[in-house]
């Protein structure tokens, strides 16, 4: 037995939609007879139940639901017939998920558009207001291949960053589990031996037993703290205060700070030559741009770039205000304002900004590197003074008698 998707129409003529299980479209039609319903169209639903909204697409799975919904658009086909087939993908049931949602609020009256903003956890902010300029401006084709290209570039320049990072956060995490075993279980073994000697310990070997001992008896309590420590950083992060605090620290760091904003700012000027290219006023071309920056701190700086454009204000003196902008940036948005190429030199910034983040990142980690090596090579003496210290005392000991 199938779910069938169907539209009906009552005794007074009034058009309904609905799901309704049956073997197939003549036994769906005999059961919507005995409810007083006439089919007038049917449909097989997708493998999953549209009944929730609760569902958030990854970057790659937009970029497939776009790269799908491009295909309906340039086919000609129609939005409904499309959608109806994408329900039917069983090699991805999460886009057959989303297309069914989307198919219903279309069939119930809603434009493209409107369907994906009563999802705002499935399609961020600048994607419905995309789609919408392109259903207003009849190149809706054109705007998903715009959202298509974005879209990887998201993606690759996620990718980069990723890429960038995994080698010194691998050493880092294996210098933490190496600290975490020595204090755990290799130290109280190596506090019995060196008690058993009966000798006069030397300064590094008596701190060695103290902490080995606090971590070995007191384990679980460390344990319990740290979570406890995490928990509540967590929430304080979630507060007004506390995330502008850290975002700040954050751009206090040397290298760290550089970084961070190089990252935001290149996400702002991507979004908003997209959307400015898409056609979209200033007020939302600006407003959902400065959504993408995920620092709290450089959000309050352009949105006092968002109020004076809004006001009337030029782009670049507007950026200049912020203070957030290198001049190099406000000379090229402001060459780019004077010519009409507006979308053309925020384009160039973003992508200027995409080279520099993985020197950035190198420079950062060049640092970083020789810091690591240090910390384990004293870690490393530190743990073989406490050790042969106290051998080397008895062995010379014995050698004098």
């Amino acid at each position: 037995m199938a779910t069938f998707t169907f539209r009906a129409v009552d005794e007074n003529a009034a058009i309904l939609t609905g799901k309704l299980q049956a073997s197939n479209e003549s036994e769906l039609e005999q059961k919507l007879s005995l409810q007083g319903l006439t089919l007038i169209e049917a449909s097989k639903a997708g493998i999953l139940d549209f009944t929730t909204d609760n569902i958030r697409f990854d970057q790659q799975e937009l970029a497939n639901f776009t790269y799908f919904l491009n295909m309906i658009v340039a086919s000609g086909l129609p939005i409904t017939t499309g959608l109806n087939d994408l329900m039917e993908n069983r090699e991805n049931g999460k886009i057959a998920h989303v297309a069914g949602l989307i198919y219903r609020k279309i069939e119930a009256g809603m434009s493209l558009s409107e369907a994906m903003q009563e999802y705002p956890r499935t399609f961020p902010s600048y994607y419905v207001q995309m789609v919408a300029a392109g259903e207003a401006s009849s190149k809706l084709e054109v705007m998903l291949i715009d959202l298509m290209k974005y879209l990887e570039w998201q993606m690759s320049f996620n990718q980069t960053v990723r890429s960038a990072v995994v080698y010194p956060a691998t050493v880092l995490g294996a210098v933490f589990l190496l600290i975490t075993a020595l204090f755990t279980f290799v130290f109280p073994r190596l506090v019995g031996i060196l008690t058993g000697l009966h000798a006069e310990l030397p300064l590094p070997t008596k701190i060695l037993i103290a902490v080995a001992n606090f971590a070995n008896h007191y384990f679980f309590v460390i344990l319990l703290f740290t979570i406890i420590g995490i928990v509540a950083f967590k929430m304080w992060l979630r507060t007004y205060a506390g995330r502008r605090a850290f975002d700040g620290f954050l751009l206090f760091l040397p290298l760290v700070g550089p970084l961070i904003r190089k990252i935001n700012l290149s996400r702002y000027c991507r979004t908003l030559a997209t959307l400015h290219a898409a056609g979209l006023n200033v007020d939302k071309t600006f407003t959902i741009s400065s959504s993408v920056v995920r620092n709290s701190v450089l959000a309050e700086g352009l949105a006092v770039v968002t109020e004076s454009v809004i006001n009337g204000e030029g782009i670049a003196p507007s950026m200049l205000k912020s203070g957030i902008f290198p001049s190099l940036v406000i000379e090229m948005v402001a060459i780019g304002e004077k010519t009409g190429n507006l979308d053309v030199a925020v384009q160039r910034v973003s992508e200027m900004f995409d080279k520099e983040v993985p020197k950035t990142l190198k420079k950062m980690f060049a640092y970083l590197e020789p810091a690591i090596l240090t910390f384990l090579g004293v870690l490393v003496l530190g743990v073989l003074l406490s050790v042969f210290l106290p051998i080397y005392k008895i062995a010379g000991g014995i050698r004098a008698r």
